[in-house]
């Protein structure tokens, strides 16, 4: 018998009705973090346990439909980027006139508007994904932007795969969706993944796996931008044109397309097989809600030298222990720059600086900010975060990458 076969007064999970931030959902994403994998219901409630109690699937179930209505919930492997053939980096734009050149290029992963501290000027970050051949295309994309007037100073960070390190969510929010910490918290499980994974040879370029199984690609995009089906990816592949997924399968998937059913089992299939590759291809789960609900909390960025693969590792530690969830984009040159973005109670704001000072090393001072929210959610637009599997060819194995018709679309702008 499962709790949910249990009397109400004898299960934490009956009695009160579900809240956007209930502990018991908060415990859940914060299982889900801890995960190597991508787990489903029957997956979850086989190690899942609130006050010593089995959670059983149909409970399970029921909350991540919550979720996903309530709380925009995002759940999904976070593939390894250089194993797919793409280079991360993070683009800083001052002084931008234009916005539409954010949306040009189809490799887009991130968008945030911030305002740094000291000076108050604000200015963009916009994060990539980019062939590794293409790099010198794309930085010759923004020269032409400053050039012709549409963006006055563009800052190019180029870094290894991004990294999260969450903290327990029930130690950071309390119900009624407020941030604040409480307690200690413990995040060396992040801090062990993220030393594993930098101490791993950095290499920009199709993995094995991924050339054995191309249709990883658009599988595992799809899922990124909340497709957490297999019938959903299905559809919004179809949504692309069926005909672009020939090349994939060739002959196999070419047959399985044309059977009503037959091309879901296929891309079943190929998923369940790459899950069992799963830190081959992937980094770690990508977990995450609405923060816009979220009271009391803000996202701060900084740029810092920490020195060494350890001094990084740690100052993302402690700042993790201070905030909600901290990304971390290390350089590539792993004694130099990394960007911390740190989403975190209000209060804490003092408390990370004076940990990213601690850790920085050089003659600058480290470069901090934060979201601007209202500029963020206004200035947004789809085309900004949106990588387009369709540009990689799953035979020769290699991404096209446009520059020169990029460049074009510059011109047709005009400065203000």
């Amino acid at each position: 018998m499962d709790l949910s076969d249990r009397p109400a007064s004898a299960s934490p999970l009956r009695g009160r009705p579900m809240e956007l931030y209930d502990p018991r959902l908060l415990r859940l994403l914060t299982f889900l973090t801890r995960r190597q994998g991508w787990l489903s219901p029957t997956e979850i409630s086989r190690d899942f346990r609130l006050d010593g109690e089995i959670v059983s699937k149909r409970t399970l179930h029921r909350w991540f439909l919550f979720l996903r209505a309530r709380a925009a919930l995002v759940y999904y492997p976070y593939p390894r980027a250089n194993v797919l053939g793409l280079q991360d980096v993070l683009v800083r734009l001052h002084g931008l006139h234009e916005a539409a050149i954010l949306g040009v290029m189809p490799f887009g992963s991130s968008f945030n508007a911030e305002v740094a501290l000291g000076s108050g000027h604000p200015f963009v970050s916009q994060g990539y994904w980019v062939p590794g051949p293409a790099m010198t295309a794309f930085t010759e994309y923004w020269q032409t932007a400053r050039d012709l007037g549409l963006v006055e100073e563009v800052d190019v960070f180029w870094s290894r795969n991004t990294h999260f390190l969450y903290s327990p969510f029930e130690q950071m929010i309390r119900e009624g969706g407020v941030a604040e910490l409480q307690g200690e918290v413990d995040n060396r499980h992040f801090e062990t993944l993220v030393r594993r994974n930098l101490k791993e040879a950095h290499r920009v370029s199709v993995g094995d796996r991924v050339a054995e199984s191309p249709l990883l690609v658009p599988l595992a995009l799809e899922r990124i931008w909340a497709h957490y089906s297999s019938k959903q990816v299905w559809k919004g592949i179809q949504e692309k044109g069926e005909e672009v997924l020939l090349a994939y399968g060739k002959s196999k998937l070419a047959h399985a397309v044309q059977r009503p059913g037959a091309a879901l089992q296929l891309l079943q299939t190929q998923w369940s097989r790459l899950l069992e590759h799963y830190d081959e291809v992937f980094l770690q789960p990508r977990v995450l809600f609405d923060w816009t609900q979220l009271r009391n909390a803000m996202w701060a960025s900084f740029v810092l030298r920490p020195g060494s693969l350890d001094r990084m590792v740690e100052v993302a530690g402690q700042a993790s222990r201070r905030s909600i969830l901290v990304q971390l984009k290390p350089g590539l040159d792993l004694d130099e720059r990394c960007h911390l973005l740190c989403f975190a109670p209000n209060d804490q704001l003092l408390a990370l600086h004076e940990i990213v000072r601690k850790f920085h090393r050089g003659v600058e001072p480290p470069i901090v900010a934060l979201q601007d929210r209202k500029a963020t959610l206004n200035l947004f637009q789809a085309p900004f975060c949106k990588l387009d599997w369709r540009m990689f060819d799953p035979v020769s194995l290699e991404w096209r990458f446009d520059g020169g018709q990029y460049i074009e679309a510059l011109k047709t702008m005009k400065p203000p």
